[in-house]
C-alpha cells in the first residue's frame, strides 16, 4: 500500500532537516543491511527451483508498485498499490526472505522507473525490507501455519499488523521530521483511513494464496476487476482534476471581475483628480488673465504643470503595464554604473521630495552591470517615489548598493509608517493598494511595484519587500552582472525556500 501526497516534500534533499536526514539515512543503512541479511541466508535460493506460483506474485508486486490505483480524497491524491497483497502473499508461502526480496526488486525498478532520487529508492528499499522483516519475525513467533485454515487467521492478522505498524511508522516518520511536524499527530491524523486500507490488502493475500493452489495461472484473473478500478479511479481523479479547475477558473475569473471594477473605480479617481486641477487653474488663468499678477499666473501655469506631469505618468504606468503583459518589452543591453543611475534618479525626483532628504551609502568600486539602463531605471524610480509617497516631510530616504553573489543589490529605506503584516505578501499584486479607500492619504493606481516586479523578471533581476515595521520600510532590488541565459534563474543568490507540506501519510517515499 502506497499513500503518496500531491507535492513530495522529500524532493528537497539538502532543504531536509538534520533530523529527517539522520533518520532516512539510519533507515536506509539498517534496511538494506537487512536485506542483504536475508538474501545471504535464504533469500535467492527460494527463487533457485522455486514454483511458477513464486514467479507470478514477484511480478505481480511489480506491477503493483509500478501501476498503484489513485484516486482523489478530501482534496487529496492517493496512491494505493496491490503490490502489498501479493507481497505478503510471498511471505506467508515462502517466508519473509524472499518477500523482502521481491520488495526491494520491484520498488526499486518503480522508483527509478518514475525517475526518483537514488537516496529516496533505498529509503524505499530499507522501510519495505524492515516492514517485512518484522512480519516475518511474528508470523515465525506465531507458529508460521503451513497451510490456510481458520487456525492460521489469528498468525496472519498479527503478522499483517505488524507490517503494516512498522511500514506506516516509518514513512510518516520520515515525512513528519522533513516537513518539521509533530511526529506522533502526522501519523494519528490518518490512521485509521490506513489501517483500514492496509487490512484491506492484507485480508486478501490468504485468498490468493489458496486460489494459487489450484493453479498458479487464475491468480492474474484478480487484476481484470483491479484494472476496472483503476481506469474507474484514473477517470475520476481526470474528472476531480477538471472540475477543480473550473472552480479554480471560476474564482479567478470573480477576483477579475472585483480587481476591474477596483481598478476602474482608482483610475477614475486618479485621472479626474489632475485633470480636474489643470481645467481649473487652466480655466482660472482665462478668465482673470487681466486681474492677475505675472507671479500668480506663473503659479497657476506651474500647478498645472505638476498636474500635467501626474497625469502624463499615470498614462505610462498604464502603458507600461500593457506592454510588459503583452510580452513586448525588447532588452536594450549595456554597461550600467548603478552607482551614477541613482544619482541620476534622486536628482530627477529631488522636486517631489516635500523636505526629504536622500543619502546615498555605495560601496566603493561596485562593478559596471550589463542590463536594460531604461528598465532599471523605472524600478529604481518607482521604488524611491514609493519611499517618498509613503514617508512624512523632512524624513530620510536612504539608499544603499552593495555587491551580493554575481550581482549588485540596491535596497531603498524610508521612514514611513510601514506596511501591516496582512498586507506584505501582496504589495507587489497588481492594482493592489494597502489604503484603497476614497480618502487615502497617498494616491495612486497600485502599479508601482507591479511595474517593478515585471520589470526585474524581463532583465533576470529580483524585487522583494526586505522588512518593514512601524519605523519604515525597506525594499531591494538585485541586478546580476550580466543578463542570464535560458534560466531566468541563474546566478542569483540563494532564496529560502518553503517545502511544500505534504498532505497524507506514504508506505514509499
Amino acid at each position: 500500500m502506497s499513500l503518496v501526497p500531491a507535492a513530495d516534500p522529500s524532493g528537497y534533499h539538502r532543504h531536509l532537516p538534520p533530523a529527517a536526514r539522520l533518520f532516512v539515512g539510519a533507515v536506509s543503512i539498517i534496511g538494506t543491511g537487512t536485506l542483504v541479511a536475508l538474501s545471504v541466508e535464504s533469500g535467492v535460493r527460494a527463487f533457485i527451483g522455486a514454483p511458477a506460483s513464486l514467479w507470478v506474485f514477484a511480478v505481480l508486486v511489480l506491477i503493483g508498485e509500478a501501476y498503484p490505483i489513485v484516486v482523489p480524497r478530501e482534496g487529496e491524491v492517493e496512491e494505493i498499490g496491490l503490490s502489498t497483497t501479493f507481497g505478503f502473499a510471498i511471505l506467508l508461502a515462502y517466508g519473509a526472505a524472499a518477500a523482502a526480496l521481491v520488495f526491494a526488486v520491484a520498488t526499486a525498478v518503480a522508483d527509478l522507473a518514475r525517475r526518483k532520487q537514488a537516496w529516496k529508492a533505498l529509503f524505499n528499499v530499507g522501510q519495505y525490507t524492515l516492514s517485512v522483516a518484522a512480519a516475518g519475525l511474528v508470523y515465525r513467533l506465531a507458529g508460521s501455519p503451513e497451510h490456510i485454515s481458520l487456525d492460521a487467521l489469528g498468525p496472519i492478522a498479527a503478522s499483517g499488523a505488524a507490517f503494516f505498524v512498522v511500514n506506516d511508522v516509518l514513512t510518516g516518520t520520515a515525512l513528519a521530521l522533513a516537513q518539521r511536524l509533530p511526529v506522533l499527530r502526522y501519523l494519528l491524523d490518518d490512521a485509521l483511513y490506513q489501517a483500514t486500507t492496509a487490512a484491506a490488502l492484507i485480508a486478501m493475500a490468504p485468498a490468493v494464496l489458496i486460489l494459487a493452489d489450484r493453479s498458479p495461472f487464475l491468480v492474474p484473473l484478480l487484476l481484470l476487476p483491479v484494472a476496472a478500478v483503476y481506469w474507474g479511479a484514473s477517470a475520476a481523479l481526470e474528472n476531480t482534476r477538471l472540475v477543480r479547475q473550473l472552480e479554480d477558473a471560476l474564482e479567478h475569473e470573480k477576483d477579475l471581475s472585483h480587481l476591474k471594477d477596483d481598478f476602474v473605480a482608482v483610475v477614475s479617481h486618479e485621472l479626474r483628480t489632475p485633470l480636474t486641477s489643470i481645467q481649473g487653474y487652466i480655466k482660472t488663468v482665462l478668465q482673470l488673465s487681466g486681474e492677475l499678477g505675472k507671479e500668480q499666473q506663473r503659479s497657476f501655469l506651474e500647478a498645472a504643470d505638476r498636474q500635467s506631469e501626474r497625469l502624463r505618468r499615470l498614462i505610462e504606468q498604464l502603458l507600461a503595464v500593457s506592454r510588459l503583459e503583452s510580452h513586448v518589452e525588447p532588452l536594450s543591453l549595456a554597461l550600467v554604473s548603478l552607482d551614477q543611475l541613482t544619482r541620476r534618479v534622486v536628482d530627477e525626483l529631488r522636486p517631489r521630495a516635500h523636505g526629504n532628504t536622500f543619502d546615498l551609502r555605495f560601496t566603493a568600486n561596485l562593478p559596471l552591470v550589463e542590463t536594460d539602463e531604461a528598465k532599471v531605471h523605472q524600478i529604481l524610480s518607482n521604488l524611491v517615489e514609493n519611499a517618498l509617497k509613503y514617508s512624512s516631510p523632512d524624513t530620510r530616504v536612504t539608499i544603499r548598493g552593495v555587491g551580493s553573489g554575481n550581482g549588485v543589490a540596491l535596497s531603498v529605506e524610508d521612514e514611513g509608517p510601514g506596511i501591516p503584516p496582512e498586507s506584505q505578501g501582496r504589495v507587489f499584486e497588481r492594482f493592489f493598494q494597502v489604503d484603497s479607500s476614497a480618502t487615502r492619504n497617498a494616491g495612486g493606481t497600485g502599479l508601482g511595484l507591479y511595474i517593478c516586479a515585471k520589470l526585474s523578471e524581463t532583465i533576470g533581476a529580483r524585487v522583494w519587500l526586505e522588512r518593514s515595521t512601524p519605523e519604515g520600510s525597506v525594499f531591494s532590488l538585485w541586478i546580476p552582472e550580466s543578463p542570464p541565459g535560458d534560466d531566468p534563474t541563474a546566478g542569483r543568490p540563494a532564496e529560502s525556500r518553503q517545502e511544500p507540506r505534504a498532505q497524507s501519510m506514504t508506505a514509499s517515499v
